[in-house]
């Protein structure tokens, strides 16, 4: 690993620009084609009406999505919905 790299599995809390956890992510569609995601807490906004919103997100790896989303019975983004149908994504 070089110096610039991080592990981002250590267990601890990373920051970084949206840009970049982005990045991450897309970096990885390859393996985990699709995500689920809830929002579990929205925080109290300071007086220009920010606040910070927490989000859980589950990658899932092509293979698990069909039974993740089931299991979870949860709504299916259009886009994703097609490639289900069309076999592209598990």
């Amino acid at each position: 690993m070089s110096e610039y790299e991080v592990a981002f599995d250590d267990g601890n809390w990373h920051a970084a620009t949206l840009g970049h956890f982005v990045g991450l992510l897309i970096d990885d569609a390859g393996q985990d084609p699709a995500v689920v995601f809830r929002v579990v807490h929205d925080g109290e906004p300071n007086e220009n009406g920010e606040f910070v919103r927490t989000f859980l997100v589950d990658l899932l790896p092509n293979g698990y999505v069909l039974s993740a989303i089931g299991q979870l019975d949860c709504d299916v983004e259009k886009t994703l919905l097609a490639l289900l149908k069309a076999g592209l994504v598990r």
